[in-house]
């Protein structure tokens, strides 16, 4: 059989038609892809050569030409056609040619080679030209066309176009070709001048003539003779082509052809376009034992050459899309011309080959590709019924491959493998496609619906799973076989998605309601076979057993745990149709108590492990150089872990899960907590405790870096409680509400305090760090503070910032971002009070008696600037929301500002604070002051009248007060000239009355800001007066005064206030002016007794 295969292979070669590769390159590549030895292969190919050659037929469409010459008055044509096929040589001289060199059976390979490399047709009989052409007859009176058939053996003529420059013929010619190597194919366009005499008349008489010698000139002669005795008309040549047949292609032609001349005197234009293509009548008949069809030689031949282009290429067969070499497509190419196979025999030859090779992993999107194109050549009653019965065949064995492979997916194609997802997609694309296909429908008697098919398969591949896993978890313990078993299901449940998007885009299937569906019913029936077993050795005995209230071992409940586990997963995967309860009997009760029985051993077994975990900490190499240890992994997954079984776990008691959900955060916290203490003690016992020395050395450095590293990971794995679940910890009654916040709340305190704690314990340990550089920071800082002010800022703090760098520098490739902007808010904390001594320390040396020196405060704000951006570093370190929220950077910032403003400033900010603080005040703590007051614009006078005083304090030892009021007005620096008032003394009251008038002569154009101020004091004999209250009034707020007061007398009620400020930063600033006789004066003016 397979040397059959290849000697068809050679005889499709040596009898090739139309231009194309060699026969030597053909037969070289054939040879290979068979992997023939040179002994058969030359005997086969003598075998190929002695058999009959085929019967070769030239097809002609012509189907129009454009812009021919204008030969007729009117200035059109009336074009017609002759076309033939001219003779290379003699029929005799090829005969005697082929008989001397194929008589002779011991030439070499080589030379029958080249002597057959010229096909031809044997010499019989039969006419030449096969086939008729349009004769067109007319009369002198009536010029109607009439088509006849008249029979030509060399020459045919098409139609005649009326009129026309551009005729569109579209009729279909065939010629007979003895010698495709040296034929020619000929074709002459004439202009229509007599219609008395018919051309095709001609044509007929020409096909008399047995000689073939020199017939071109007959085609000339054709339509000289149709006009004798025509009034000496002769039709006028408007063109021909010539074409030889060995240059068609054996994929056949199509093109415009440009009209050539006759001779130098003709005038030619134009071009024509005809439809060219080779091809054989008969099937010669070979003596051998080879009982294939041509169908079934195509097939093999696609698979052979296939088979081979996948070897050379040394790829996958599923990167495998058809891609053939030259030789190969002309060798097929020429056996379906040759065994006159139609487009749909190729179509179906390629499924049928290529269809039979998915065991070897062809791919199935090029197959859905080849299905696609026989679809789209398929036609009914084109194959016969051997045809037919093969390409169901194919179709049979395909459903069978594809139905075994959806039984199979779970191992064929795993849902983690991209590459075998889409292979799945592809495989049912191309099943659905023949499913649905005609050619499938007419081949195929009893056809299923693809919906069908696949539910089915996938049936029936749950059960075998089921079956198969029930086998691989068989075991003694009957939960330890049950957890096995519900394990195997839930993770064939989670693959469901990945192969539910698959079906999902090609079909209705759902396929996790079919795989669960069955799953869910095996599943009750396992269960309800084994809980029918009452015997201690029994599943419903064992869970008793192992969730018992009294303490046991560990294994025995933890496996009733993950049967529990396993059941909410799998009900997780279930549709809402699907949902069963798995609750047989008292299994809630027995699973809360396992339940309880976990979580009270989180806190001993978590403790035992992180210990262990601290005694084997080792550090870990990171190519980014930054510090962790081990112990870290294990405390964090130890939390995740714990997290995550606590999310999957279900308490039926709402009341009971609140409560355990609380000890599950407490036994988390408090062993986090553990490990940071456990860490931070090992970090102290190796040298990292008390006051540190300015250089550490690089292994302390190191472990540092890792210790707050470590506690900063376990900080974040804190972040749960979103997973907790606590919207199903609610409870039923009226209270379920509150006790359902409450706990909320609880369980977010115990969660901050942990995560505080934690990040406390960071600080405190990275202050303990900066600290050691605060002296030499002192000293750098007051060399910039107190360098030249021809020295740039940048240049007097390089210093400093050289060594903060190196120190940061160093840090920066072994800490946590986080950890290390903790480096540097403590860093810059430290640096903040030394600053501010800079500005004490400058007050107290400074000789201005109004203000401090603005180029001292200009140069600190300039540094304190620079030490802000280095430490803000773009974004990239301490945050501007951070800055702003450091209480230390703020009351710099403010100091500063203080420090450059001037005395006179500084006091009117003083008294603006303390009407701030009336103003803002909530209670009556001193009591009220009632006073009336308005300004006379025409004599520029102030005038207050002091009414009286509610709920004045008691000062005196009878609980009353002698009460009188001080009025002046303040600052005193602006109204340096103004009195100052008393009222008269009202004894033993509390809610004094004293309608007083006081007079002030001011005027509106010299005084800014200004306020009346009031003071309320005891009167005593034989003491000092007590101060029992002040009050304040702004100028702008009197009638009169104040643009916006108006000028009706109003009524003020003051509250009276105690100053909350008396040691705030004005007072202490303007207490280091001593040099300034203004602020000292304001000083002793708050220090007057009245």
């Amino acid at each position: 059989m397979f040397q059959d295969l290849y000697a068809e292979a050679l005889y499709t070669i040596v009898h090739k038609l139309g231009c194309s590769a060699s026969h030597k390159k053909l037969i070289s590549y054939v040879q290979q892809a068979f992997a023939m030895d040179d002994s058969r292969h030359k005997r086969l190919l003598f075998r190929a050569t002695e058999e009959k050659p085929p019967l070769i037929l030239l097809n002609v469409i012509l189907l129009e030409a454009r812009n021919l010459i204008a030969k007729d008055i009117n200035g059109f044509s009336d074009p017609f056609s002759m076309l033939g096929v001219i003779p290379g040589k003699t029929a005799s001289a090829r005969t005697t040619t082929n008989n001397s060199k194929n008589n002779s059976p011991d030439l070499d390979a080589n030379e029958i080679e080249y002597s057959m490399s010229i096909p031809s047709s044997p010499r019989c009989d039969k006419p030449r030209f096969g086939g008729s052409f349009r004769r067109t007859a007319f009369t002198k009176r009536q010029k109607v066309t009439k088509i006849e058939e008249i029979p030509a053996k060399y020459i045919k003529a098409s139609s005649v176009q009326k009129k026309t420059l551009n005729p569109k013929w579209n009729e279909r010619f065939q010629f007979t070709v003895d010698d495709a190597n040296i034929d020619e194919f000929h074709m002459d366009i004439w202009d229509l001048d007599d219609e008395e005499r018919s051309v095709v008349d001609a044509v007929a008489s020409l096909n008399q003539v047995m000689d073939l010698k020199g017939l071109t000139r007959y085609f000339k002669q054709v339509a000289q003779s149709a006009r004798v005795g025509s009034d000496d008309c002769v039709d006028d040549f408007l063109g021909c082509v010539n074409i030889k047949i060995k240059d068609i292609p054996s994929t056949g032609l199509e093109r415009w052809f440009p009209l050539e001349k006759r001779s130098e005197r003709s005038k030619v234009s134009g071009e024509v376009k005809l439809k060219l293509w080779l091809s054989t009548r008969e099937e010669p008949k070979r003596d051998d034992d080879d009982d294939l069809t041509d169908v079934e030689q195509h097939i093999k031949l696609i698979q052979q050459f296939s088979l081979y282009e996948m070897k050379q290429s040394a790829d996958a067969a599923s990167s495998f899309y058809g891609q053939l070499c030259d030789a190969a497509e002309i060798i097929l190419e020429q056996h379906a011309l040759q065994s006159d196979l139609t487009p749909l025999h190729k179509a179906f030859c390629a499924w049928s080959a290529y269809s039979a090779m998915t065991n070897i992993g062809i791919s199935y999107s090029y197959l859905y590709d080849i299905l696609t194109n026989l679809v789209l050549h398929w036609e009914p009653l084109v194959l016969d019924k051997t045809e037919e019965n093969m390409m169901a065949d194919s179709f049979v064995l395909f459903e069978q491959r594809c139905l075994t492979a959806i039984a199979e997916h779970r191992v064929r194609f795993p849902p983690r493998n991209h590459k075998a997802v889409d292979l799945l997609s592809d495989l049912l694309r191309c099943y659905k496609l023949m499913l649905e296909c005609n050619p499938y429908k007419a081949c195929i008697s009893a056809t299923r619906s693809f919906n069908a098919s696949i539910k089915t398969a996938l049936e029936s591949c749950a059960e075998e799973f089921f079956t198969a896993s029930m086998k691989e978890s068989k075991n003694d313990d009957p939960c330890c076989e049950l957890a096995q078993l519900l394990q195997h299901i839930v993770v064939a449940c989670s693959k469901s998605a990945s192969y539910n998007q698959v079906l999902s885009s090609v079909s209705d299937i759902d396929y996790a309601q079919v795989t669960h569906g069955v799953f869910n019913r095996m599943l009750k029936e396992y269960l309800c076979v084994k809980l029918m077993d009452d015997s201690p050795s029994g599943l419903k005995a064992t869970m008793n057993r192992a969730s018992a209230k009294e303490d046991g071992e560990i294994v025995p409940f933890l496996n009733v745990l993950k049967i529990h586990l396993a059941l909410n997963e799998f009900s997780q995967y279930q549709t809402s149709k699907q949902k069963t309860s798995f609750s047989f009997d008292n299994w809630n009760s027995l699973f809360d108590r396992a339940i309880s029985k976990w979580v009270n051993q989180i806190l001993v077994r978590g403790f035992a492990r992180a210990d262990f975990s601290c005694h084997l900490d080792t550090d870990i190499v990171r190519n980014d150089k930054m510090k962790f240890s081990t112990s870290h992994h294990d405390i964090c997954h130890m939390i995740e872990q714990i997290t995550n079984t606590w999310e999957r776990m279900r308490v039926s008691d709402p009341k009971l899960r609140l409560t355990l959900t609380e000890k599950v955060v407490q036994n988390i916290c408090k062993l986090a907590e553990f490990y940071v203490d456990k860490i931070f003690a090992i970090l102290a016992s190796e040298g990292f405790q008390g006051e540190l020395q300015l250089f550490v050395p690089k292994g302390i450095l190191a472990r540092f870096c890792t210790v707050i590293n470590n506690a900063e990971k376990v900080r974040r794995s804190l972040l749960f409680y979103d997973r907790l679940n606590m919207d199903e910890s609610s409870v039923n009654g009226q209270n379920k509400n509150q006790e359902k916040r409450k706990g909320k709340t609880k369980i977010e305190q115990q969660i901050d305090t942990c995560t505080t704690y934690i990040s406390n314990q960071i600080e405190t340990a990275i202050d303990q760090l900066s600290k050691r550089f605060a002296t030499l920071l002192d000293k750098h800082l007051t060399h910039f503070a107190w360098s030249p002010e021809t020295t740039p800022a940048e240049v007097a703090l390089k210093p400093m910032t050289e060594v903060v760098d190196n120190e940061l520098l160093k840090l920066h490739r072994m800490l946590l971002h986080k950890n290390f902007v903790r480096v540097l808010i403590s860093q810059f904390n430290v640096m903040l009070p030394l600053i501010m001594k800079c500005l004490d320390e400058e007050q107290g040396l400074n000789k201005n008696p109004l203000q401090s020196d603005p180029k001292f405060c200009a140069r600190l704000a300039e540094g304190t600037a620079i030490l802000t951006e280095f430490y803000h570093a773009c974004g990239k370190g301490i945050s501007g929301e951070t800055l702003r929220n450091l209480p230390l950077y703020q009351e710099l910032l403010k100091k500063l500002e203080l420090h450059r403003t001037p005395t006179e400033m500084l006091i009117g900010q003083y008294y603006r604070n303390l009407h701030e603080q009336q103003l803002y005040a909530t209670s009556c703590d001193y009591g009220i002051l009632n006073v009336r007051a308005y300004y006379n614009v025409n004599s520029e006078t102030l005038v207050v009248d002091v009414i009286g005083a509610k709920q004045v304090i008691p000062l005196d030892s009878n609980g009353l007060s002698d009460p009188f009021v001080v009025i002046e007005l303040v600052p005193r620096l602006t109204f340096s000239d103004s009195p100052t008032f008393k009222t008269r003394i009202i004894n033993k009251t509390l809610s004094p009355t004293f309608d007083e008038t006081f007079e002030f002569h001011i005027s509106t154009r010299d005084y800014g800001f200004g306020m009346i101020h009031f003071i309320v004091m005891d009167h005593d004999f034989l003491r000092s007066n007590d101060f029992a209250g002040e009050a304040f009034l702004q100028l702008n707020d009197v009638p009169g005064y104040g643009p916006a007061a108006g000028t009706t007398l109003k009524q003020f009620n003051l509250i009276l206030i105690h100053p909350q400020n008396k040691g705030s930063s004005i007072i202490s600033l303007l207490e280091r002016r001593k040099n300034d006789a203004r602020a000292q004066e304001f000083l002793r003016s708050l220090n007057t007794v009245y």
